[in-house]
């Protein structure tokens, strides 16, 4: 029988994931992607699937818009309602196009965007503003990246810095990313919100050739993969699958909600309150 190529839109939640390509031994969003294709009888093995994804995101980073591609001869089983009844509840497909046999959903990616969420932070957000404001181009992010040996040069279409929600959240859309140029991008628009570095400062940084310095990579739990753009694919949202899945995400937000007011009472006590209210 002949094989079609089908992409997907993917979300997870990567807080229990060791990222997102498979590790032996570790629990990958890859792994059980994988094998949601196999058990619903779309895919045999990886290999002969030809199986591609947008990028490989680090342990506890998240996406909202991810996108892998495969091909398979149950192209009309290959929806994203049926294969998210053998994902678990942080990983839910939400969109599917038919793409050619060409298509690689990492190459032909033509924009990716993330953004990073911090709260509870003092932070001076017109200086990061305006450092943020010096990515937009062509700029070098050796001093940005962990892999030493490649290019860093990418090129950034936007760059924006919101408050929402009481939190500020960093947005960053390119051509691509190396690795962990976002969390330390994250890192250095931090220095200059909190005072440490000087705008002046992040503009040296985008020129490694006259300055080279290393800086920590931010924590994973604040970044989320948003947007993953192509040419000329057309995604069909699945109605039933983004239900479904707001159902376990309202889950976890209560979930969650709970647990930030249990930490909040540990805080408190630690910080020398009395503890107080029956059992």
């Amino acid at each position: 029988m002949e094989k079609s190529k089908v992409a997907l839109r993917l979300a997870y939640l990567g807080t229990r994931y060791a990222g997102f390509q498979v590790q032996p031994g570790l629990p990958t969003v890859q792994a059980a992607v994988v094998e949601a294709l196999r058990r619903a009888h779309l895919i045999e093995r990886i290999e002969t699937a030809h199986f591609t994804a947008s990028g490989r995101t680090d342990k506890g980073v998240h996406a909202l818009d991810a996108v892998i591609a495969f091909e398979t001869e149950a192209r009309d089983h290959a929806v994203p309602r049926l294969i998210n009844t053998h994902l678990p509840n942080e990983i839910w497909t939400w969109a599917r196009a038919e793409v050619s046999q060409t298509f690689d959903a990492r190459r032909d990616a033509v924009l990716r965007e993330y953004q990073y969420f911090l709260c509870d932070e003092q932070l001076d957000v017109s200086a990061m503003r305006e450092a943020s404001d010096l990515l937009v181009g062509v700029r070098d992010f050796q001093n940005f990246s962990l892999d030493k040996r490649r290019s860093a040069v990418r090129k950034i279409f936007s760059s924006d810095i919101m408050v929402l929600g009481g939190c500020v959240v960093i947005q960053v859309a390119a051509d691509s990313f190396v690795w962990n140029m976002m969390r330390k991008l994250v890192s250095a628009l931090m220095l200059v919100g909190g005072g440490q570095q000087t705008v002046e400062w992040f503009g040296k940084m985008l020129d490694p050739k006259v300055h080279t310095e290393g800086i920590r990579s931010a924590p994973a739990a604040g970044l989320i993969l948003t947007r993953v753009e192509y040419k000329n694919v057309e995604f069909i949202e699945d109605s039933y699958a983004k239900k479904r899945a707001q159902k376990h995400i309202h889950e976890a937000l209560l979930q969650n909600s709970v647990m930030v007011q249990v930490l909040k009472r540990f805080n408190k006590q630690m910080i020398g309150g009395t503890p107080s209210g029956r059992a």
